[in-house]
């Protein structure tokens, strides 16, 4: 590990003014996850319900009544390391070089080369960071594997504990006849109230509300006696408009595609949203993208160029046999579900929630 090549260019002022100034767009799960940071890799997690308690009246000289502490159900575990790296070879270097000493070369063009990977590495670990929420938030479950992820493969599926869960009454599909995506809703509702949760927020894929706003059930719920007569079907703002009004959780669409590239290096989209699934929630903030400090971070090697930008640690070095830049992102972090008892989840396009 050298210095890095870039490294006249990249001086840490320089660097860290780029990383100040670059607006980078936030990651969509910190609406429903916002970032805490923790002192160590372990991390415990306090499940539980949303709570709504009740001070009692009493009468004046008397004791304060004495309320229950409900058992406390913990999940305990490790958080993982994200990581990736990518390089400028010796001939993208050479290309760079020729670019930079042309006469009037463009400047928007040369900074795009010697930050462009730094922007990548920033977003390939908040993608990473974004996938991981919406799986487990869509599913209760994370499976690692050669389709999804280049290094840890689980042997059995990280659970958050999520277990409401159950498929439509009957199937979302074309058939808009016969589907009950209002009904579906209304059922969950009321089965959520009886156990004193109230759902304030559903959340979907873009094929799901497709199949929902096309429904003759949605159209007539949203238009009444006219549905029948309508030829354009209900967006998602007059959907929800009719939803809040019969005091119903208004709806959010999870369209989120990213790029994984596998050991091969081939790439693919990766949906982060399981397709067909719904989240019912109580509240949008229901636990946190838990993180710590990298050992990089605490540690510096003295060749490493190094800048912060959120949570990501971005690195650059290079290295002379061959002549090679190297750019790195890293972050410790790991989505924590809080309200997992509160959540429910129902799998639109089938009668079950496995879908058989």
């Amino acid at each position: 590990m050298e210095f890095s090549i870039l490294k006249d260019i990249l001086k840490p002022k320089v660097l860290s003014a780029f990383v100040e100034e670059w607006k980078a767009e936030e990651s969509p799960i910190l609406k429903y996850m916002p970032y805490k940071t923790v002192p160590s890799l372990q991390y415990q997690i306090v499940q539980g319900e949303e709570q709504r308690p009740l001070a009692d009246i009493v009468a004046y000289d008397t004791s304060f009544p004495l309320k229950s502490r409900p058992a406390l159900s913990k999940i305990t575990g490790d958080i993982p390391a994200l990581r990736l790296m990518r390089q400028m070879s010796e001939t993208d270097l050479n290309n760079f070089m020729q670019f930079n000493a042309q006469k009037d070369p463009d400047t928007s063009a040369v900074i795009e080369l010697v930050f462009n990977d730094l922007v990548y590495c920033y977003k390939a670990v908040l993608n990473r960071l974004t996938w991981l929420g919406f799986t487990a938030l869509s599913t209760g479950e994370i499976s690692l594997t050669a389709l999804n992820n280049v290094g840890v493969k689980t042997e059995t599926n990280i659970t958050f504990h999520i277990d409401r869960k159950s498929g439509a009454s009957v199937a979302w599909d074309a058939t808009v006849s016969t589907t009950k995506p209002i009904s579906d809703i209304i059922a969950l509702c009321d089965l959520a109230r009886l156990s004193g949760i109230i759902l304030r927020k559903i959340l979907m894929s873009r094929t799901s509300f497709s199949y929902m706003r096309k429904s003759e059930e949605t159209i007539n719920f949203v238009f009444g006696d006219q549905g029948s007569a309508v030829t354009k079907y209900p967006n998602l703002t007059v959907l929800n408009e009719n939803l809040k009004a019969d005091g119903l959780p208004e709806i959010s669409i999870i369209d989120c595609y990213l790029q994984f590239e596998n050991e091969e290096h081939t790439i693919s989209n990766l949906q982060a949203w399981n397709e067909g699934k719904i989240a019912f929630l109580p509240q949008n903030e229901i636990g946190a993208i838990l993180n710590c400090k990298t050992a990089e971070e605490e540690f510096r090697p003295l060749q490493v160029t190094q800048t912060k930008k959120g949570i990501v640690l971005l690195s650059k070095w290079g290295e002379n046999n061959p002549c090679r830049e190297f750019t790195s992102g890293a972050c410790n972090g790991f989505p924590a579900i809080k309200l997992s008892e509160s959540i429910f989840l129902m799998n639109s396009l089938a009668t079950s929630w496995t879908g058989e």
